[in-house]
């Protein structure tokens, strides 16, 4: 039978992908580089091709992640023709859409897994490349805000690193919402992650001079979604 030969765009995407199910299934940090060549069934001059170390494993994965994301988010925002507020309230909810527009229940349970203290290097790469992103689009959209005449503050970039630092201040919320219990434990955690929600919503409300509520955060039938959407062993 003649061998198969993939575009090489497509098996970088199958090695990433596998090399990621690894990592979740197992944990980052007890997995080796001789463990990924060998799930993904390569020799190992073939693996280096792609990919000339874990570190450099881990970047190309972090880089798609955000890349994924990014994707979504300047979907959204293009479709925006409201005013700076509009178009702010448009990139924050677009992490909800991200989530959502994955789809399948196993790449929520990847996000989720991403979480856990034995990814928590993968994670960081994620967050390290998504962070100069994010800040960047933040900083834009605050800056036009203020030209407007809508938003009040001196230090636009200041403000998007607040606003990213906040959000990702929720993942220990997030998880106590995953890691509940029972039912009564689970209403309960989703409670506190919504209240936290709001005050990070409205102290960015306030440093940006806007109206109490101004800022839209994730309702409580989102974060519902996005935990009915967990498969229960994630």
């Amino acid at each position: 039978m003649p061998r198969v030969i993939k575009h090489p765009d497509i098996r970088r995407a199958e090695l990433l992908d596998r090399a990621l199910a690894l990592f979740l299934q197992r944990g980052y940090d007890n997995i080796s580089l001789n463990d990924l060549i060998a799930d993904a069934g390569v020799s190992k001059g073939a693996f280096y091709h792609w990919f000339a170390s874990k570190e450099a494993l881990i970047t190309a994965l972090a880089e798609r992640s955000v890349g994924e994301g990014q994707a979504v988010i300047e979907e959204a925002l293009a479709q925006c023709s409201g005013n700076a507020l509009d178009r702010l309230n448009v990139v924050l909810q677009a992490g909800f859409d991200v989530k959502m527009k994955m789809g399948a229940p196993e790449l929520l349970a990847a996000a989720a897994s991403l979480l856990r203290p034995d990814n928590a290097y993968l994670y960081g790469r994620i967050i390290a490349v998504e962070e100069g992103r994010s800040r960047s689009l933040l900083t834009r959209l605050i800056s036009d805000g203020v030209a407007e005449g809508r938003f009040d503050t001196f230090d636009a970039e200041g403000v998007a690193d607040m606003i990213y630092g906040l959000a990702a201040r929720t993942n220990s919320k997030l998880l106590e919402v995953l890691d509940a219990a029972d039912e009564s434990s689970r209403e309960h955690a989703i409670g506190s992650l919504i209240t936290r929600l709001r005050l990070h919503g409205l102290a960015v409300d306030r440093v940006l001079g806007l109206p109490d509520g101004s800022l839209t955060t994730l309702s409580r039938t989102q974060v519902e979604a996005i935990v009915a959407a967990l498969p229960r062993n994630y």
